[in-house]
């Protein structure tokens, strides 16, 4: 027999449901829904699909302009900052206050890939490309070469020893785009009218109702000092955590709409909602580590003010519903 609360379900996910065009469009012309309840292989926890679907919108959503996939987040309650036991937390990360998330938001799936970027911006600001891991093959080889050739082969007889160049990295259009200015990320969040998430909304998807350092094994969830071999990698090749976003830890840091304050929680630390920050401030936060981390900076609550320009740094965006 259908519980309740799964009755409950059924009825919301087929009142919104029509939402749905037949082309997949919805009535919000920014986005094409592909999937409208919560697919439970991915959302695996009942509870957070059922906050889900009370919210009345599509779960998972394309962006038309950019082709950035995005998940519902729901809105909630949450711990922001230091969590308990975190022997490793900093003062910025004090105190721990209770956050309210009022609103659902869209939050894109994966950090934003050199692919997505492109197709907005025209040009490729990242480090990690095909010719950046070409010019460190192509040095290679020529290191072997001379040590092959100092033994008195010719350099065709070296070339020949060795065979063929493989390239290591053919593509990286999968990998997360970096190294952007300033000016180039306002640029591509005015083209997409997407948006940086707050703070307190990135930390809030990060934990994903989880209270501790992180949402999972590390190596098996983050690409990080211990296991990136010095760069990024493809995005959503590691598990994701429980509302179904990858890379949220390592990778790249990811870029919020906040002005840096390393004191700003002391204002709420009584409890706040939806919060933003400072009003002003001279760098923005960036969150969740990067390909070159130690473990200690890939959690949860870490947060410090981010540098432009830098292939450490990279972006996940947001959009209201509404």
């Amino acid at each position: 027999m259908m519980s309740q609360s799964s009755r409950a379900v059924g009825i919301a996910i087929a009142s919104f449901a029509s939402l749905v065009c037949v082309a997949g469009q919805t009535a919000q012309t920014w986005n094409v829904v592909l999937d409208v309840a919560p697919d439970p292989a991915v959302i695996t926890d009942a509870s957070i699909r059922e906050r889900i679907v009370a919210t009345g919108s599509p779960w998972r959503v394309r962006d038309i302009a950019s082709g950035i996939e995005m998940l519902l987040i729901p809105p909630g309650k949450f711990m922001m900052g230091a969590s308990v036991g975190d022997a490793e937390a900093t003062a910025a990360e004090q105190p721990a206050h209770e956050v309210t998330i009022s609103k659902p938001f869209y939050l894109s799936r994966t950090e934003v890939t050199q692919d997505q970027w492109m197709k907005m911006m025209g040009a490729n600001p990242s480090r990690f490309q095909p010719s950046e891991f070409l010019a460190a093959e192509t040095a290679t080889r020529e290191v072997q070469i001379t040590e092959i050739t100092n033994t008195g082969l010719t350099r065709q007889e070296a070339e020949q020893k060795l065979g063929p160049m493989k390239t290591q990295f053919a593509a990286t259009a999968n990998w997360p785009v970096e190294s952007m200015t300033q000016e180039e990320l306002q640029s591509f969040l005015q083209k997409t009218h997407l948006q940086l998430p707050t703070e307190a909304q990135w930390e809030y998807a990060c934990r994903a109702g989880t209270t501790s350092v992180t949402y999972g094994s590390l190596d098996t969830i983050a690409w990080c000092g211990a296991n990136s071999q010095e760069h990024t990698h493809p995005v959503a090749t590691k598990v994701a955590n429980a509302f179904g976003m990858h890379d949220m830890l390592g990778n790249v840091w990811e870029w919020c709409s906040d002005f840096y304050s390393a004191d700003s929680y002391a204002a709420g630390k009584s409890g706040t909602t939806d919060p933003t920050g400072p009003a002003s401030g001279a760098q923005k936060v960036v969150r969740g580590g990067n390909w070159l981390s130690l473990p200690k900076t890939c959690r949860a609550s870490y947060r410090i003010a981010g540098a432009v320009g830098h292939p450490a740094y990279g972006l996940r965006v947001a959009r209201n519903v509404n």
